[in-house]
């Protein structure tokens, strides 16, 4: 234990501040913690902004844009840019290689803005993952009012999880294995995929999705698609006390062909619960997944699995404080069993500057019987 409290306050030690801040605050001349609390959790108001396709639809800047004369077009004056950096220690007692300088774990350019009053884009390439070359990620269009309706839409490349929590907005280094998890060799889960997605609100705090997606994921394909099957998604999310409550449901039906032609029908339906209290916020997730052949053999086995997400963040200070605590638990249970996860992640974060924050973070592996423990730093300039 003496060991592993050194590790934390050596890379404690080690967090210098920057001076930079992030495009879109650059643009409004806005600080971080009007849409983050800390970066890169989004606050009710960040989650707002991102809606309206990270812009601010009654206060747009005029000195952002351009005036070309010319009523079709929409020219920033700038291209807005930024970057995300990652850099942590690791300390994995079981593991061959017990300390690890994972340095950068991620770095991230980002991009967004407008193109027109009702259309924007966002996108980012993530330069580098777990020290290798990952490509793009987020990627569309945002359309609001589409056709003078009160309807959105976004087409592009994005999480299909995203409706119920944008994962990169997530405080722990341990990833939401509910969004993640595949079954057997199918390539559908709830991550990225390639699709479009049409989403309404209503008067009364209803929100309305519907997405058709390919289905297999953003892995190289000679094609963006894999085989001729699309799937649906479907999600309803009501909102209660002024937003403080939202429960949600999701529903999925998809095929994918795999080689010699045999085919997986995979369903997802699950509840989703968000409560906001002073100070706490906890999200709760569930989804049953049933695949009807996952290992795509002549003859198939149905295989169904289970998965739980429950995430506490603490804010004793409140959104403007500079210490944050998450505790969260991810559990898939399938009847596949090398497809099963159990772990525990306990995280705290500290803000150094509003866009920088030093997070150190342990993880209980009951699955694979081991621990892992983080420290580092996560900035965006």
């Amino acid at each position: 234990m003496k060991k592993i409290f050194a590790f934390l306050v050596l890379v404690a030690g080690l967090v210098q501040a920057a001076a930079a801040i992030p495009a879109f605050a650059r643009k409004y001349s806005y600080s971080c913690d009007v849409c983050h609390a800390p970066v890169p959790r989004l606050k009710a108001f960040g989650e707002e902004f991102m809606d309206n396709g990270y812009r601010l639809p009654d206060n747009e800047p005029p000195r952002a844009t351009i005036d070309t004369g010319d009523p079709l077009l929409l020219l920033q004056r700038t291209l807005p840019l930024a970057f995300r950096f990652d850099a942590y220690l690791a300390y994995e007692p079981e593991a061959d290689i017990t300390g690890d300088f994972r340095a950068p774990l991620a770095m991230k350019i980002l991009s967004g803005g407008n193109i027109s009053d009702d259309i924007s884009y966002y996108t980012y390439f993530l330069m580098a993952e777990d020290g290798k070359v990952a490509g793009l990620e987020d990627t569309f269009l945002s359309f609001r009012n589409v056709f003078g309706l009160p309807l959105d839409m976004m087409f592009g490349q994005y999480r299909v999880s995203d409706p119920i929590k944008a994962t990169e907005t997530r405080l722990t280094v341990e990833n939401y294995a509910l969004f993640k998890f595949r079954v057997g060799d199918s390539r559908i889960n709830l991550a990225y995929d390639r699709g479009l997605l049409l989403s309404t609100k209503t008067g009364f705090g209803l929100d309305v999705v519907a997405q058709i997606v390919n289905g297999n994921g953003i892995e190289e394909q000679e094609i963006f698609d894999s085989d001729k099957y699309k799937s649906v998604v479907g999600r309803l999310a009501q909102s209660f006390a002024g937003g403080r409550v939202r429960v949600g449901v999701l529903g999925y039906a998809g095929k994918e062909a795999g080689a010699g032609g045999a085919v997986n029908a995979v369903t997802y339906l699950g509840p989703d619960l968000l409560l906001r209290l002073p100070n706490v916020e906890i999200l709760l997730a569930y989804v049953k997944r049933t695949d009807s052949n996952p290992l795509f053999q002549r003859e198939g086995r149905e295989q169904t699995s289970e998965a739980v997400l429950a995430e506490a963040i603490l804010s004793p200070w409140g959104e403007q404080g500079r210490t944050f605590f998450t505790l969260a638990w991810n559990r898939v249970n399938s009847t596949l069993e090398a497809d099963d996860a159990n772990a525990l992640t306990v995280n705290v974060s500290r803000l150094i500057r509003r866009n920088l924050k030093w997070t150190a973070e342990y993880t209980r592996d009951f699955e694979r019987k081991e621990d892992r423990w983080l420290t580092g730093i996560v900035t965006a300039f």
